[in-house]
């Protein structure tokens, strides 16, 4: 099962926010499976988003959170 995951900060993104990038996320890999000719795998491609803990992201050695 083909599976994305995601690490973001804590609250960067609410709810409704997540849905469009799981769906976004899930057609683009359902899209490059079809054009490649492994057919039609959307129906088991897994999304996952993990909040990192508060102070447990950084960026260029920038701590947020």
């Amino acid at each position: 099962m083909p599976t994305i995951r995601l690490a973001v900060p804590p609250k960067a993104w609410n709810k409704d926010e997540k849905k469009k990038i799981v769906e976004r996320l899930t057609d683009a890999l359902a899209q490059v499976a079809q054009e490649e000719g492994k057919g039609d795998i959307k129906a088991f491609i897994s999304v996952q988003i993990d909040e990192t803990a508060e102070g447990g992201y950084a960026i260029g050695g920038k701590v947020f959170g």
